[in-house]
């Protein structure tokens, strides 16, 4: 099974959404944003073999945009949004939300934030409590899980880390 963590595009700077009063997480992904999401979600999509059963992205605009542009190029089941992919959010958050919400999916496309994406990651990888691994604005994470009930520390392998320029 496939666990894809998809970090959302490039946003709109921060000090310019603040300048506008401008509420974090309503910051939209900028053109160049939309880019790199289009051709890396491209790029991905040549490299999946199965269907993907669940988009899933965080609630603040950006990955949702992101998520839209996804789904707009690789074709899946059902999309839902996921508190547990907000930035803060401790890995075992978002192993429970897979537990309950996609145990029995074989591909999953995740869209999220960091650090919460590179920690989710090194902890599904290792155990680690801290990120080792630097998951760029539209860069993935492919993990090869036994499956999605099972989600914890240590029970992923790492398939591919792409940033947009390895593409």
């Amino acid at each position: 099974m496939k666990l894809i963590l998809f970090r959302h595009g490039l946003a709109m700077d921060r000090d310019i959404s603040a300048a506008k009063k401008m509420d974090d997480a309503l910051r939209p992904i900028t053109k160049k944003g939309i880019e790199k999401t289009i051709k890396m979600a491209r790029h991905l999509r040549e490299l999946l073999l199965s269907d993907v059963q669940v988009l899933v992205s965080s609630p603040l605009v950006r990955a949702q945009q992101t998520a839209e542009i996804i789904g707009g190029i690789i074709p899946y089941e059902r999309y839902l949004e996921c508190t547990e992919l907000v930035s803060d959010a401790p890995p075992q958050a978002f192993a429970n939300w897979l537990k309950s919400h996609a145990p029995h999916a074989t591909t999953v496309i995740a869209v999220g934030h960091e650090p919460q994406m590179s920690t989710f990651a090194s902890w599904a990888l290792s155990g680690a409590t801290h990120s080792f691994i630097d998951l760029k604005k539209s860069g993935v994470v492919i993990l090869d899980v036994e499956s999605f009930d099972q989600m914890g520390p240590r029970s992923a392998e790492l398939q591919l880390l792409l940033s947009p320029k390895s593409i």
